[in-house]
């Protein structure tokens, strides 16, 4: 039976080009998606590499749209509506017609929230707003503790990175 195991999602800092990694227990990386070129107008390139097995792939990802649909704090927050081209697709449209389904709550006793991921009706992954060390987690929301088996690294990553490059906190 294969475990969970818990991994660490953290951008690329110091460049124009967006990336995101997911690091194990050791720091050492194990997935990466990374844009390939930088494109003022439309889509750029990404490259999403699982460094476990080298499988590799190359998609073009549109620039990231937000929409906020009115409310203060909390409210306006749960209610933003945040997407990116995926291959021409929206991203979450992407994602469902694949089976995955995205459920959201508030983090319990710490700031931030926890995403339950599932595949087809199974439990695949756990997404939970996390903070690099020694900073605040109010001062940064692109970090995420990512729990899930690795022959689920494709499809969790690809989820972890989408919620990570997006503005939006919730999904159901």
């Amino acid at each position: 039976m294969a475990t969970m195991k818990t991994y660490h999602l953290r951008p690329a800092t110091g460049t124009v080009k967006q990336a995101f990694f997911l690091d194990n227990e050791n720091g050492e990386t194990v997935y990466e998606g990374k844009m390939l070129k930088f494109s003022l107008l439309g889509a750029s390139p990404f490259e999403f590499k699982n460094c476990i097995n080298g499988k590799s792939e190359e998609h073009k990802l549109g620039k990231v749209s937000t929409l906020q649909q009115g409310g203060d704090g909390w409210i306006s927050l749960l209610s933003t509506k945040s997407s990116f081209k995926f291959d021409d697709k929206n991203i979450w449209d992407y994602l469902h017609d694949l089976g995955v389904r995205i459920n959201s709550r508030p983090s319990g006793n710490k700031l931030g929230m926890t995403y339950t991921v599932a595949l087809e009706g199974n439990e695949i992954a756990t997404i939970a707003s996390s903070s690099p060390k020694g900073k605040s987690l109010i001062t940064t929301d692109l970090y995420y503790d990512v729990t899930c088996e690795e022959k689920d690294l494709d499809i969790v990553f690809l989820v972890a990175f989408s919620i990570a490059r997006t503005s939006q906190v919730a999904y159901n």
